[in-house]
């Protein structure tokens, strides 16, 4: 009774982690799960699950005391960078904990059978996209339009398309490992997780998020080599190309769509070069002051995209002032540029950006020695043992490292969901206590 209780808790927490408001109920959840969590934990299993996993977690354990000691001895707000680290960092290594007890707890049997936790934490992410698409429905039913790039559900766009993300990873393992006629991650009727993958691009399209679009064309992309590599071996390579190119048809379709759909996309190339010169075009100072430059054709830069290019130009300036940072924070962009100008920006928009200017040089390469043990062990874990907990866990790594480039999703409830879904999948996509990972299936 006391696993189903700590695993109620978990789902709760994963549907609220993304609304709006509610970070108080957040924390709430986060540690009620994790003291219902502890008592199921057998601790020398415990230790030696650590052990197994090891690679990943000191990468985390470096970064976190790099954070630590540089918050006291570098940075020149000591008291904020503390409560930062607290308040941001802490409660994403407490999620990355509760995905680790919970994994763990799967694996001894101290709770219910593994396949089914998993599909009930895809299914809080189906849950969403299907409350997302239905808010937009409804606002065409009631006014006769669609919302697009409005999400009252999680309040923001970004928030909407990282789940979504998120979840489309989820469904392309379960598929490809059905096509690939293993067992699937999912333990939903084939027609269900169809139907799954139809309304999370449905909301991926509606929440006009443009990376989140690129998000979706990596994984089809991922998906498809990897298909093609397995059915190459099983059928040859006639039936393999025919499959990838059909295959590859839906995707161009979707991505032509969503660039036809989104008229941002058609000056992009005009905006960079003004983006860019940070010092003749100052807007990306303080926006609601100044007016947006004006391409060569005389219309306005759109702003999503100058912002974008010119913050990260100005944060790579910051870096290479500040190579040691100026303190680890969501805002640390803002801190840094208030220290020699009049700057009202928040983060950069980019979370290597602000984790540059935060952490400095030895927070970027600790984070990239994070990510890409994830990386590392998700890939072996797959390619030798086709595990598939293994290539959810590749694909969400890839995917959050992606999206850091041009969004700030290393923070608030964005880097909790990921800390949480990240070593669960790395604790249950381990090979069992004593055991090596299998040789590779025969083909």
């Amino acid at each position: 009774m006391r696993g189903v209780f700590a695993i109620l808790l978990a789902l709760a927490l994963l549907f609220v982690w993304s609304l709006p408001g509610v970070t108080a109920l957040r924390q709430l959840l986060l540690f009620a799960a994790l003291i219902a969590l502890v008592p199921l934990t057998h601790r020398p299993r415990l230790m030696t699950a650590l052990r197994v996993n090891r690679g990943p977690l000191l990468w985390l354990a470096l970064l976190t005391l790099w954070l630590l000691a540089q918050a006291i001895f570098v940075s020149p707000e000591t008291a904020w960078a503390l409560g930062e680290l607290k308040g941001q960092w802490g409660n994403a290594v407490l999620a990355g904990l509760l995905g680790l007890l919970l994994a763990l707890a799967v694996r001894e049997g101290a709770v219910t059978h593994g396949a089914w936790l998993t599909t009930a934490l895809a299914a809080v992410l189906i849950v969403q996209a299907a409350i997302a698409v239905g808010q937009s429905v409804a606002h065409w039913w009631l006014h006769g339009e669609l919302l697009r790039q409005v999400v009252p559900l999680t309040g923001g766009k970004l928030e909407m398309s990282y789940i979504l993300n998120i979840l489309l990873a989820a469904l392309t393992v379960d598929l490809l490992f059905r096509a690939c006629r293993r067992p699937p991650l999912l333990r939903l009727p084939l027609a269900a997780v169809v139907g799954s993958l139809v309304l999370a691009l449905a909301g991926t399209y509606l929440a006009g998020a443009r990376n989140g679009v690129l998000g979706v064309l990596f994984l089809s992309t991922s998906a498809i080599t990897l298909y093609l590599i397995d059915a190459w071996r099983r059928h040859g390579g006639a039936r393999a190309l025919v499959g990838g190119m059909l295959l590859l048809a839906a995707v161009t379709g979707f991505a032509v769509a969503s660039y036809r759909s989104d008229v941002r996309w058609q000056t992009f190339a005009q905006t960079v070069p003004i983006a860019w010169d940070i010092d003749t075009h100052r807007t990306w100072l303080d926006s609601d002051r100044e007016p947006y430059p004006a391409l060569p054709g005389g219309a306005t830069v759109e702003s999503s995209a100058y912002l974008r290019i010119a913050f990260i130009h100005a944060g790579l300036r910051l870096i290479e002032a500040q190579p040691l940072g100026v303190g680890y924070g969501r805002n640390a962009f803002a801190h840094a540029l208030r220290q020699t100008t009049d700057a009202h920006v928040g983060h950069a928009h980019s979370g290597w950006i602000d984790l540059g200017v935060g952490g400095g040089i030895p927070a970027l390469l600790l984070m990239a020695g994070f990510l890409g043990s994830l990386l590392v062990t998700g890939a072996l874990r797959y390619f030798h043992g086709a595990e598939p907990h293994a290539l959810w866990l590749l694909l969400l790594t890839s995917g959050h490292a992606g999206r850091m480039v041009v969004d700030s999703v290393n923070r608030d409830h964005l880097l909790q969901i990921f800390m949480f879904l990240g070593f669960y999948l790395l604790f249950r996509s381990a090979p069992p206590v004593g055991e090596t990972l299998p040789a590779p299936r025969p083909r």
